[in-house]
């Protein structure tokens, strides 16, 4: 069954969502782009369903503020903090301010295979998508990207350059975040594995005891894993994933609620409307009339 989140590559998402940029924005193709928030998403089309982008991006705000949603969760970046979108997740920007300032940062994947990462950025690159910094660092960081971004703007730029600058840049951030325990990597790793599998399966397969199977681990592993590097139980992670998407599709007035619960493969409309209610505190019919007055 295809998912019904549409994907967008960097190009579509600038179509998309930034009427006001200019044609060389626009067509730009590089695998590292670096944008001023205040110039590149200040207009930006608000709200839109949830979306996945072929491409990662940072987004690093130094004034103002900017609500995004990743995942199940929803960020709020004030000042001197840093979100981390990798390519795939469900997103969109909910909220911005007209003050925000800041750089948005486009990568592709043959970016971070250029970066050489090593175990702590790596598990910091896939797993910590959200980091605040202290001033001093603000300044630092701010400092590099306008630096990353002379170096991208110049007709012979070098992608040797800029690479360093961008793997310098994640480093320093990586400084600041919440420091984890060695023993969690593994556990950090199967989370991550168990997550992008559930991304990809979770309309047809709803069971932790498939996304265990896949894995090649027992359930009470994953249960333990999944639980000590997110604070949630495999399951919860199911069930949100699959509301999430539930909440795209009630986007469509079109749609009818049993019709949608068949097409999430749940047994019943009924047990889809109480277990949307237990993960969002409304029935999906609250659902619909609370974004409709939004």
């Amino acid at each position: 069954m295809k998912s019904s989140v549409k994907l967008f590559t960097n190009f579509e998402y600038k179509k998309s969502f930034l009427p006001g940029v200019s044609r060389q924005v626009l067509f730009n193709d590089a695998q590292l782009q670096v944008y001023r928030i205040e110039n590149y998403l200040r207009n930006i089309v608000i709200p839109v369903p949830p979306y996945r982008t072929s491409f990662n991006f940072l987004l690093f705000v130094t004034k103002g503020a900017i609500v995004q949603q990743l995942e199940v969760s929803s960020y709020k970046l004030e000042a001197n903090s840093v979100l981390l979108i990798k390519q795939g997740s469900i997103t969109a920007t909910l909220e911005i301010s007209p003050d925000a300032t800041g750089f948005f940062i486009v990568y592709e994947n043959e970016i971070i295979n250029r970066l050489s990462l090593n175990n702590n950025l790596l598990n910091f690159f896939f797993a910590t998508p959200f980091v605040t910094l202290p001033a001093k660092a603000v300044k630092w960081l701010a400092h590099l990207s306008v630096l990353l971004e002379e170096e991208l703007s110049l007709v012979n730029g070098s992608m040797e350059i800029c690479v360093p600058l961008f793997r310098a840049l994640l480093n320093k951030i990586l400084l600041h975040e919440s420091p984890r325990p060695v023993a969690l990597n593994r556990s950090l790793d199967i989370s991550l594995r168990f997550r992008e599998k559930v991304q990809r399966h979770h309309l047809r397969e709803k069971t932790v005891e498939y996304y265990a199977r896949q894995l090649n681990i027992s359930e009470n592993y994953l249960n333990k894993c999944v639980k000590e590097a997110t604070g949630k139980p495999p399951k919860q992670w199911i069930n949100e994933i699959s509301i999430l998407h539930s909440q795209i599709l009630l986007q469509d007035p079109a749609r009818d609620i049993a019709g949608i619960a068949f097409e999430l493969n749940y047994q019943s409309a009924s047990y889809f409307t109480r277990l949307f209610k237990q993960v969002t505190g409304l029935s999906p019919s609250a659902y619909r009339k609370k974004i409709k007055v939004s």
